[in-house]
């Protein structure tokens, strides 16, 4: 009776290429049994808080292990801070807009979904959740509690991405607030815009800066840079080449390179495909959660 032990499994499936198994986020080495005298996703079961919290808690709790035995549970916010493996070319994935242009979808190129943003009334924060709320299957969505929060300054060329709480936080009892992990709070990347004059035309340009791992002594800060595109006296317009797919013109276009590769490789692009979807394409180092923001940095450019 001193302890609760509950059995889940993942349903098996055929190999996977190596994108699409790098967001299995429910994966071997973290199957097994969740004892409740460990800090895990049935910890609020031990919270001091009122009936009708522990209620909703007991709920969500079930609800989770529901989602776990069908492998759609999306608990683990670090598995979308882990860098896809080094590859000489891009993982592609696609970003779908509502009609209000409000909300934003992010998906595997093989239709699997991945993230959720919606953009705040105010227009100046973007939450960010690992569940889509259009998905009746799963209970789980919470709107009051974002995966990652992006901010901006009041002319929006200036972005901020965080992670208020890491995963041992956000499954741990109420009275740790926070723990040496993460102190409470990660940032997980900024977004500097600025407008630069190309021939004719005007270009947007952004600076993508991902912060030093604390916990890594050997970290640094990286910075990645818009790849500029040439004036096409042809087309009269700025070009850029986005091999592999088959852009349409918008002013919300970019690539971004290392800022301190010469020979400005391409480690993320961004280009609209039709009215409302976009092709976001990117490597290594760049995680899922640092991709999907540096193209929501983008919503107001025109």
């Amino acid at each position: 009776q001193g302890r609760a032990r509950i059995h889940y499994r993942v349903p098996q499936s055929p190999a996977q290429p190596a994108p699409r198994a790098a967001w299995r986020l429910l994966r071997t080495r973290r199957m097994g049994i969740l004892d409740e005298g460990y800090a895990t996703l049935l910890s609020p079961l031990r919270r001091h808080s009122s009936l009708k919290e522990k209620d909703l808690a007991h709920e969500r709790d079930y609800d989770i292990a529901d989602s776990m035995e069908r492998g759609v549970a999306r608990e683990l916010v670090a598995d979308f801070m882990e860098p896809l493996p080094d590859s000489a070319g891009l993982w592609k994935f696609c970003v779908q807009r509502s009609d209000d242009r409000q909300e934003y979808r992010l998906y595997c190129n093989s239709g699997e979904f991945l993230m959720y943003a919606r953009l705040a009334r105010n227009t100046r924060r973007i939450d960010i959740h690992l569940y889509d709320p259009c998905d009746k299957d799963n209970a789980l969505f919470d709107p009051e509690h974002p995966a990652f929060t992006m901010t901006c300054n009041r002319s929006k060329t200036e972005w901020s991405m965080v992670q208020d709480r890491c995963d041992n936080c956000r499954h741990s009892p109420r009275q740790f607030s926070s723990c040496s992990f993460c102190r409470g709070r990660s940032d997980v990347l900024r977004v500097l815009h600025s407008d630069v004059e190309v021939g004719d035309g005007v270009n947007h340009c952004m600076d993508l800066i991902i912060p030093a791992d604390q916990r890594d002594p050997h970290s640094r800060e990286q910075r990645f840079i818009t790849k500029m595109p040439v004036w096409n006296e042809r087309v009269e317009c700025l070009v850029l080449d986005f091999k592999g797919r088959k852009i349409q013109a918008s002013a919300k276009n970019f690539q971004l390179a290392a800022d301190d590769d010469q020979f400005e490789r391409v480690v993320c692009q961004y280009g609209k495909l039709d009215n409302d979807t976009f092709g976001l394409d990117f490597r290594y180092p760049l995680t899922v959660a640092q991709a999907f923001g540096a193209a929501l940095s983008t919503l107001f450019w025109v």
